[in-house]
Parts: structure tokens; C-alpha cells; sequence
């Protein structure tokens, strides 16, 4: 994996922990209390929250046409796409 797909791939988290890394490096350097550091780790449980919950799942096939009529009467998200060899 090249360096720009990983970046693509998982800025979220790049960019979410150069964050708080660098917000660690200025409580560090001003050597804040227990208020500045418990509201850096809530930081970092909201974000490993949000990434947990908002992440891509691996997706259900479906083997019949009848299987693809309950998902889009399931009320929930469906993307069907066709794939032919022809």
C-alpha cells in the first residue's frame, strides 16, 4: 500500500491522532492538571468511538432475487449492483 492510499484510507485517524499528539505535546509542555489531561482523553474516547461506529462493515450477498426483495423492503440502506461476465 503506497503512502497516499494509506492517507486516503485512514485520514481519520492520521490526522485525528497528529491531533492529539500534538495537543498531548502542549499539555506536556505546560504541564497542565488533571482537567486539561481528562479532557484529552475524552478527546481520544470520542474519536475512537466515532471511527468504531461510523467505519465500513463487510457488506451481506445476496444468492436469489427474493433475498434482494427482503433487503429493499428491510427499511434499511441497500446497494445492489450487477456484475456479467458478457
Amino acid at each position: 500500500m503506497e503512502p497516499i492510499e494509506f492517507l486516503n484510507r485512514h485520514s481519520f485517524l492520521v490526522f485525528g491522532g497528529l491531533a492529539l499528539v500534538g495537543l498531548g505535546a502542549f499539555l506536556l509542555f505546560r504541564r497542565a492538571g488533571w482537567i486539561g489531561w481528562g479532557l484529552w482523553a475524552l478527546a481520544l474516547i470520542a474519536l475512537a468511538v466515532f471511527w468504531l461506529s461510523m467505519r465500513t462493515r463487510p457488506s451481506q450477498s445476496f444468492a436469489s432475487q427474493a433475498e434482494i426483495e427482503a433487503a429493499l423492503q428491510s427499511g434499511r440502506p441497500v446497494l445492489v449492483y450487477w456484475f456479467s461476465n458478457y
